[in-house]
């Protein structure tokens, strides 16, 4: 099976989006916000503060502590929103836990022109009913593999395993759409595997798709993250993999990559939107 290289697709699509934005003369501004001491919190937002550095663009930090107000962040909000400097705003989840029964809410806040992780409830409506400006980093990461590695999707039968809205529910919505036959399920169940031309696998645990159960030609994309014995593993038995005919998407090296770079596309897509009116 041939392992795709996240980083490889993720590195083609930074150099595109940086040398589009010196040729249009586009600095894209995107504005974070930091609610907590969440450690993995700070850990994404320093990728995302490279990423952003990597196609000509910058980030503006915004630090909170975890027992902020309510208020407070969405006054914060509000100002970003009104700021024609800044480009793209991310409320970096999770926030912290005395704001959680708040999350949604503060998404809510942010302006749809500005949501450049889509997931404001404009946007994820707007990609059942219509067009939304701009859809979950991590569904496009996907649907970006999919296109490259599984040739024309309608008609193909694609698995989806979990139900968080930004990878399983979007995908789900935008592969019916492509005219794809596609089946969810919020538990990972290995009969459902050998009829599936695609495979995104967000649940399930450490290593529990075996290629016993693979389809030959299939392409697998492991979107589950977990720490097990000292490294970082995702749901694909990357291991059992080498004889079968078909593409892995895996962990690591592969969603995260992409995701990041996504997200810059949005930005540089917010960025263009708005400084050209």
């Amino acid at each position: 099976m041939e392992i795709i290289s996240g980083k490889m697709i993720a590195d083609e699509l930074t150099s595109t989006l940086k040398a589009a934005n010196i040729a249009d003369g586009i600095e894209p501004c995107l504005a974070i916000l930091d609610i907590g001491d969440n450690p993995d919190n700070k850990r994404y937002i320093g990728l995302k503060t490279k990423a952003a550095s990597a196609i000509g663009g910058t980030t503006r930090i915004l630090s909170m502590p975890g027992e902020v107000p309510k208020k407070q962040v969405l006054d914060q909000i509000s100002a970003l929103n009104q700021d024609p400097n800044v480009h793209g705003i991310l409320l970096q989840l999770p926030v912290s836990e005395s704001l959680q029964p708040h999350q949604d809410e503060l998404l809510a806040a942010i302006d749809p022109a500005k949501d450049v992780d889509g997931f404001t409830p404009h946007n994820l409506g707007m990609l059942l009913s219509g067009e939304p400006l701009y859809v979950s980093c991590a569904a496009m990461a996907c649907l970006n593999v999919c296109r490259r590695y599984a040739g024309p999707l309608p008609g193909k039968r694609i698995l989806l395993v979990g139900e968080s809205f930004d990878v399983i529910q979007s995908l789900a919505i935008i592969l019916i759409k492509e005219g794809c036959n596609v089946m969810v399920t919020p538990e990972y169940d290995s009969s459902y595997l050998p009829n599936s031309d695609i495979a995104i696998i967000e649940k399930g645990a450490p290593g529990i798709v075996k290629a016993s159960n693979v389809k030959e030609g299939a392409l697998l994309i492991d979107a589950g993250f977990y720490w097990a014995d000292g490294r970082t593993c995702g749901n694909i038995d990357k291991s059992q993999m080498g004889g079968i005919n078909g593409y892995l998407l895996p962990v690591p090296g592969g969603m995260g990559p992409l995701l990041i770079a996504h997200l810059m596309d949005n930005l540089c897509r917010a960025a263009s939107r708005i400084m050209k009116g």
